[in-house]
């Protein structure tokens, strides 16, 4: 063999062994991408199981307990109705217990709203607000408030919200215990009995209660109470302390009530 021979020769092994090592390296290439490839594939994987498992973690212990609604509440659950469906004016009203200004609304408008909706003109949707206890204190509000909604239970609401009213304790005084909201309610004939009881001493609305209270913060920015609103309309408190002409006096509300009953 010549000496090119041998040369042409070289060259040839050289070139085959360049191949070679070129197609180990793409096949060790491809084996990296299909490992990395299976990695991702795990990692993404594991990830949403622990992103699912997380989520429901937060669930169960972040979202507070809804709890059960009295029977009857309307407006999502968070009003408690006295009057006729078929009334033509509906006033809502955002009220707490224990609040001075929301019994000073009762005392003054409560026999005016009593009569507008015994004669079928008036629908009244309470908002059971519980604002006074934190910055007073205690638990009366909602101690009262829950005691409320139980009476809407057995549809005693409405005489047990004015019994509550009619007694309600000075401001800086946390009065409205279980005991004393369960000794007002023996003033209302055919309520007190032992699921009444057993609804106020476990506390059964007081995640309604929170709901409740939630709502109002958001819709008015924390308001103070009372807050009323004639068919949708601020007409008392609400964000900017409203006052309409139709809530001076409950004379010029029952006009006003009077007046849109007739137009309807």
């Amino acid at each position: 063999m010549s000496a090119k021979e041998k040369r042409a020769r070289a060259k040839q092994r050289r070139r085959e062994e360049a191949q070679r090592q070129a197609e180990l390296s793409r096949e060790q290439e491809r084996r990296a991408r299909r490992r990395r490839a299976v990695t991702m594939g795990f990692a993404g994987v594991a990830v949403l199981v622990l992103v699912a498992i997380v989520t429901v973690v937060v669930q169960r212990l972040g979202t507070p307990d809804e709890g059960p609604t009295p029977r009857g509440a309307v407006v999502g659950g968070t009003a408690l109705a006295v009057g006729k469906r078929s009334a033509p004016v509906t006033l809502t009203v955002y009220e707490d217990f224990r609040c001075p200004a929301c019994g000073s609304f009762e005392q003054r408008f409560g026999p005016t709203v009593d009569e507008l909706v015994d004669d079928g003109s008036l629908r009244v949707e309470y908002h059971v607000a519980t604002i006074i206890d934190a910055p007073f204190r205690g638990s009366g509000s909602k101690v009262a408030g829950n005691a409320a909604a139980c009476a809407q239970d057995t549809g005693k609401f409405r005489p047990y919200h004015a019994r509550l009213f009619g007694h309600q304790p000075p401001e800086s005084e946390d009065g409205f215990t279980e005991e004393r909201v369960i000794e007002l309610a023996r003033g209302v004939p055919g309520l007190v009995d032992a699921d009444f009881r057993s609804c106020v001493r476990d506390e059964r609305y007081r995640p309604w209660l929170e709901r409740v209270q939630a709502e109002f913060d958001d819709r008015f920015d924390r308001a103070g109470a009372p807050t009323a609103l004639l068919d949708g309309k601020v007409v008392l408190g609400g964000s900017d302390g409203t006052l309409a002409k139709s809530m001076k006096t409950p004379q010029a509300l029952e006009r006003e009530v009077t007046n849109r009953a007739e137009r309807s």
